[in-house]
């Protein structure tokens, strides 16, 4: 319904979900973000191909893009690892706060109507740009279009080559952020609930994947009867009313 991915949501989400099944404080939020990312997996193909045959995908940037955002998605992994959930939950608060503005201001959009090619994506940049995409979506439990687009425009391009790129991006940074999730909770020696994979747990995946599959396209469906600017105005108070909740629980 708003056009972004759904680790925003996502994690806020899981994490008080996690705590009303009862799982170990500890891992509740590395839980949240390792779940979140498994399950944009398969949404992040799905959106790919959609933007594919729309032909809005730069597939000779997104090449050298995840050459960095796999780097900075598996070490990203590793740093969150370390972090405790304390530190973390005020990352992902910071993050959806962040989103929210730019929800309100549109940050995004007003860069899309300014002079194109602030900064260069070659393929010798491309790749350090991706790493630190890469690195922040990994700890914040997200596929990584809440800096792809805004990178993408800023690199020249449109916002529709943007979004498609960055849906495209997604998958590298979701795939191997899940896997560094589960790789670090299996070597954690903590306490995982049934399910569970490392920090990922699949009956969550399985269930939020099934269900997405019947509810974007309602989605898609409201927000052509709705006016725009009033979803994300609503979008964006909301996103920053879920960031009080998660730093509060």
């Amino acid at each position: 319904m708003f056009g972004i991915g759904g680790g925003s949501i996502l994690v806020p989400s899981l994490i008080l979900i996690f705590y009303s099944m009862g799982f170990e404080g500890s891992i509740i939020v590395l839980m949240a973000i390792g779940t979140s990312l498994a399950s944009i997996i398969f949404s992040a193909i799905s959106s790919a191909l959609s933007h594919h045959k729309k032909r809005s995908v730069k597939w000779l940037l997104v090449t050298p893009l995840s050459i960095g955002m796999i780097i900075g998605a598996v070490v990203g992994a590793g740093f969150a690892a370390t972090l405790s959930s304390e530190i973390l939950k005020w990352v992902i608060t910071v993050f959806l706060i962040v989103i929210g503005m730019e929800m309100i201001i549109g940050f995004t959009q007003t860069l899309a109507n300014k002079k194109k090619g602030i900064l260069s994506l070659s393929k010798f940049i491309a790749p350090v740009h991706g790493s630190w995409i890469g690195f922040l979506s990994s700890i914040i439990g997200i596929g990584g279009g809440s800096f792809t687009t805004p990178l993408m425009i800023a690199g020249g391009y449109n916002i529709r080559q943007g979004i498609g790129t960055a849906a495209a991006c997604g998958v590298p940074i979701s795939a191997a952020g899940a896997m560094s999730y589960m790789y670090y909770g299996e070597i954690s020696n903590l306490d995982l609930p049934s399910g569970a994979f490392g920090y990922v747990f699949w009956p969550a995946v399985v269930s939020i994947s099934l269900a997405s599959i019947f509810t974007a396209n309602i989605g898609a469906n409201v927000s052509h009867s709705i006016s725009e600017n009033t979803l994300k105005i609503f979008f964006g108070i909301f996103l920053i009313m879920v960031a009080i909740m998660v730093i509060t629980n």
